[in-house]
């Protein structure tokens, strides 16, 4: 090899090395950007693309947020916290920064060079009148403050819980029975033969605070509370997860910068052994179902703050169990709630899931939010099937509602474009095959929908609906308010006129 050959390829030949063992000293700023926005905004959640959000909203409310959770934190920011506030937050705040403060700075440039300045919108949700229900209003004698509605079908009563600590007894015709006062505004009830069981949040506003609590008031004796100091906990079921025969409590904690998903094990005493069975703010819902065919219920959960995913938890008896993520979604989809519903009739469940909150840091309309199915391949592994843009989607109720054959869904928006289509806070689809037609009524732009509950009130064998307002006036115009404040609607009553409509089309 002549030396002239060699001159001319060891350059090269450097070159090639030193950007195969010093890979950073070879990026390029795009590169290392990225690779630092996916290294540290991916390393608690799922990485938020810099396309989900406007460039204006990264730069003023969300890096603030996430510089503190990197520990930059800032003494102003912590002041204004309450101590139950603080204290746990300082819990989950690293003791020194993450990465350096020129790192930091990496990032959020990337974020501003790839951030859009504004969101494109899917166009308008084409919507039709609603036919299938006739929609009417119901006022309690408190303000439209609802935090649950549950249909007792075995009692045949209807139980409505308020902001304001009240829980209202009715019957299915609506008709005012008793009223109970609760130590915290309750957020589910269990309705047994013997007794009615409540979970109170303590505080409803956003707090880490361990006021919640389940209490318990049986049909003869005294109301007494059965597990407290729970973070604002706002779903539980009872069940029996290990299989002894005595009653344990699943419980949603859902707290706010802090929080767990619970089992409360039942012992002979009466009392109550702990079980830690997630970390962190954010537990929503849990659905049991025996996914494994083991004999042992298992548990498939919502968990929405921050690390936003649907998990499933393998029971392997004696509150043993296996964590698998079976959905993972960026932290600004804002998840709101999810259902377990066979929906291609393939004998495995699928998961109907609802994205909408919008009460964080980014409280404007997003293309993305939604209910989305989710089919099941037989072996837990889930795929997108198809996505129906609702803005602000808040929950579900997936059913056969006109008895055809396929399951319809109902959907309710805490968050809806307020100021172009208000109605769209409720929203009917019907599965016509291969598509679904929405429609919704009027009466939705009467209230702010934060709860919903099917049941048959009429006992005609069609499933009716109850949809509970909260009216917080936040992102409303006025005119809205005051249509509110006018109406002090409640509960949008929603009864199912398929049979009458079967009946009269017969010959």
């Amino acid at each position: 090899m002549s030396q002239r050959f060699i001159t001319r390829l060891l350059p090269a030949a450097l070159i090639s090395i030193g950007c195969g063992l010093l890979p950073l000293a070879c990026e390029t700023t795009e590169h290392r950007d990225e690779r630092l926005a996916r290294q540290y905004c991916g390393s608690c959640h799922a990485y938020p693309a810099p396309e989900l959000l406007p460039k204006a909203l990264w730069a003023s409310r969300i890096m603030p947020a996430m510089g503190m959770r990197m520990g930059f934190e800032s003494m102003n920011q912590l002041v204004q916290l309450d101590e139950d506030e603080r204290n746990a937050l300082m819990r989950i705040l690293p003791d020194k920064p993450m990465l350096s403060e020129e790192e930091f700075d990496h990032i959020k440039a990337y974020y501003q060079r790839h951030a859009p300045d504004s969101l494109t919108l899917p166009p308008a949700l084409a919507t039709q009148p609603l036919r299938q229900f006739d929609a009417t209003r119901y006022s309690l004698p408190t303000p439209p403050l609802i935090t649950m509605i549950l249909a007792d079908t075995s009692h045949h009563q209807l139980f409505v819980g308020t902001r304001l600590s009240k829980v209202y007894t009715l019957t299915e015709d609506l008709v005012m029975q008793d009223t109970l006062s609760l130590p915290g505004p309750p957020s589910a009830m269990l309705a047994g033969d013997h007794q009615r069981t409540f979970l109170s949040m303590g505080i409803m506003d956003p707090n880490d605070a361990t006021r919640g609590q389940v209490w318990v008031l049986p049909d003869t004796g005294t109301a007494h509370g059965l597990i407290d100091s729970l973070q604002r906990p706002v779903h539980f079921q009872q069940t029996d997860l290990n299989a002894d025969g005595r009653p344990d409590y699943l419980i949603c904690a859902f707290g706010n910068h802090t929080g767990a998903l619970l089992a409360y094990e039942g012992r002979d005493d009466g009392t109550f052994q702990k079980h830690v069975l997630a970390t962190g703010a954010g537990a929503r819902k849990t659905i049991l179902y025996d996914f494994d065919h083991n004999g042992l219920l298992d548990i498939a959960a919502l968990l929405t703050q921050g690390d936003e995913r649907v998990v499933l938890l393998l029971n392997y008896g004696q509150f043993t169990f296996r964590v698998t993520t079976l959905l993972r979604f960026p932290p600004v989809y804002g998840s709101s709630f999810f259902e377990l519903v066979d929906f291609n009739h393939d004998q495995h469940p699928d998961i109907i899931y609802s994205n909408g909150d919008n009460a964080d840091y980014s409280p404007i309309l997003k293309p993305y939010h939604g209910v989305r199915l989710f089919l099941n391949d037989g072996t837990n592994r889930f795929t997108e099937s198809f996505f129906l843009p609702l803005h602000g989607a808040f929950q579900t109720s997936t059913q056969d509602f006109d008895r055809d054959g396929d399951l319809d869904i109902a959907a309710i928006s805490f968050f809806p474009d307020f100021r172009k289509y208000p109605e769209q806070g409720f929203v009917y689809y019907e599965n016509t095959g291969d598509n679904f037609q929405a429609y919704t009524t009027p009466l939705a732009a009467d209230g702010r929908w934060i709860t919903m509950e099917t049941t048959d009130l009429n006992r005609d064998g069609y499933q009716d609906l109850l949809v509970g307002a909260l009216d917080f006036d936040t992102g409303v115009p006025r005119s809205l308010i005051q249509q509110w404040a006018s109406g002090k609607t409640s509960l949008l009553v929603l009864k199912n006129s398929t049979s009458r409509a079967t009946t009269s089309a017969r010959p």
